[in-house]
């Protein structure tokens, strides 16, 4: 049975729910009336379209009936009676108010205008990406093989304790033979030489912090893996090698795409702008300017 069904059915079962919850002498709820507060009635209809503008999240809690009714009952009715109650109060005609709708009308269409304007245009090509990887291949050289030390424990009270100690200036290996768990601690957490892509898939954050190090000695930030929580201290190095582009594509893509958007943005808003041709009273503002300097040199 799939979510659309489900919903249905929790919307029918909620029909024959309603009717029993009219006071003697009100007017009889309508067909497709699923709520009626004061003069404001919520159909079906209006009900499925507040559920389906719900988070991912939020809609994991509707997949049954004692979810929606607890939406409807503790959501929907609410927001309702607490609006009906602030009209009735007049803070919908408040001038401050008005201005913070305003400013939130304005944001919403031009978040809307902009989606729309600048559909494609924030997307970093392949050729970027292969002519920046080109360009900048020192960035994706890195080690062939490194040699590293851990500190591996698996509860957050003994990582806060490493952590401590480590930041006062305790030796690193005495830390790992400490509190390091199983064989790890032998030999103050040594792990020896290793390479890109040795270790399993599920060591891909680990694998990435250590080969993010650059200098003998360097301690990385606390990454997580089956084992638990781990902080990776570089010893030494040994040759070097440039990473595949197929490796570090999706690292380029994330690193230029803010940039792209950025530029394709400030291009929309200067044609947007020449279109526009915005007038500016000079002469007002150097009056205003003049004004606000007085004050400053009287200070002095």
């Amino acid at each position: 049975m799939n979510k659309r069904m489900i919903f249905w059915g929790i919307f029918l079962s909620l029909a024959f729910l309603f009717p029993g919850c009219q006071k003697s002498g009100e007017k009889e709820l309508g067909k497709r009336e699923l709520v009626r507060i004061n003069d404001v009635s919520i159909s079906f209809e209006e009900f499925q379209q507040m559920l389906e503008k719900q988070p991912l999240e939020g809609k994991m809690r509707l997949v049954n009936e004692k979810g929606t009714r607890d939406f409807l009952e503790n959501y929907v009715i609410p927001r309702e009676v607490l609006y009906q109650e602030a009209k009735q109060k007049g803070f919908d005609k408040k001038k401050e108010i008005l201005a913070k709708i305003e400013d939130a009308k304005r944001a919403i269409v031009i978040d809307a205008l902009l989606e729309e304007g600048l559909s494609g245009k924030g997307e970093v090509s392949e050729e970027e990406i292969q002519r920046y990887y080109k360009e900048n291949q020192t960035l994706f050289t890195e080690p062939q093989e490194i040699k590293i030390r851990q500190i591996v424990v698996n509860t957050e009270p003994a990582l806060k304790e490493a952590v401590t100690r480590l930041s006062k200036g305790e030796s690193f290996e005495k830390i790992a033979s400490t509190y390091n768990i199983g064989k790890f601690k032998e030999d103050g957490g040594s792990l020896g030489y290793i390479r890109r892509g040795q270790l399993a898939p599920s060591f891909a954050q680990f694998e990435e912090a250590a080969f993010s190090l650059r200098r003998r000695g360097e301690v990385s930030e606390v990454v997580s893996s089956p084992y638990g929580y781990h902080i990776i201290r570089l010893e030494d190095m040994r040759g070097s090698t440039l990473r595949p582009l197929n490796q570090v594509k999706e690292r380029i893509r994330y690193f230029l795409q803010p940039k792209k958007r950025q530029e394709a943005y400030l291009e929309y808003v200067k044609e947007a702008k020449a279109r526009a041709k915005p007038l500016i009273n000079e002469k007002l503002w150097a009056e205003q300017e003049k004004k606000e300097a007085k004050p400053k040199e009287g200070k002095k």
